[in-house]
């Protein structure tokens, strides 16, 4: 099955209109790219009315991972980004089930939301399956780029660490290749990469492809406390 099909077969019943309003924000993209300080900055202060640590997840689809880590950390604030409408309303459904307080979602592409993160900000920040645009026309369209480099090293607290998996190996080793060169991260683990994550709770993508016999392949960055000039 492919990521397009997977969300096909999501639901897109619109939300209960206060649940809507609690969990989920929209950022279009036109006032995205032409005033995005409209919009609320990407910070607890701004999104949870707290200053309670807050963690990041990039395409997060329907947040099965996102959800856990809100549910085992009732002292963090969790947030999580997809441009997919229909997996964002099920991501909803699930946490308003589960009475999560500390999560939220944001509707909108993340590569606009730059100007809207706040320095030292973010606890983690977590990209996990996204998808690899493989098509050569498409590639300009993978997030992975010094220019998100940029945007996370500048959001995450010193110390903060940001979290990579997929199942393509040809992307994985673009993005390895990538952020090799940049001396603002190192590497949390000692070997160059990890192969398989277990956590509690997997993600709806990461049980699709391991299910097709496909290892994760994972890569986690934190930022150096003292950054070289």
């Amino acid at each position: 099955m492919t990521r397009r099909k997977f969300m096909r077969k999501l639901s897109a019943q619109p939300l209960d209109e206060q649940i809507a309003r609690t969990y989920l924000r929209t950022f279009p993209s036109k006032q995205l790219f032409t005033n995005p300080h409209a919009l609320p900055n990407i910070d607890s202060r701004h999104l949870f009315g707290d200053e309670q640590p807050m963690h990041l997840e990039v395409g997060c689809g329907t947040a099965d991972y996102l959800r856990a880590l809100a549910r085992d950390n009732p002292c963090a604030n969790f947030v999580g980004v997809d441009l997919a409408h229909k997996p964002l309303l099920q991501a909803v459904r699930m946490a308003t089930a589960q009475a999560l307080p500390n999560i939220r979602f944001i509707r909108g592409d993340f590569m606009l939301m730059y100007p809207l993160l706040v320095m030292d900000s973010l606890q983690a920040v977590y990209l996990h399956f996204p998808d690899p645009h493989l098509r050569t026309r498409f590639r300009k369209r993978r997030i992975v780029t010094p220019v998100f480099l940029d945007a996370i090293c500048r959001a995450l607290v010193p110390g903060g660490q940001l979290s990579i998996m997929t199942d393509h190996q040809a992307l994985f080793l673009d993005i390895l290749t990538l952020v090799e060169r940049d001396s603002r991260f190192e590497r949390a683990h000692a070997e160059q990469y990890l192969v398989g994550f277990e956590p509690a709770v997997k993600s709806r993508f990461q049980r699709l492809w391991e299910g097709h016999g496909l290892p994760t392949l994972r890569l986690v960055l934190r930022k150096r406390l003292v950054l070289e000039i």
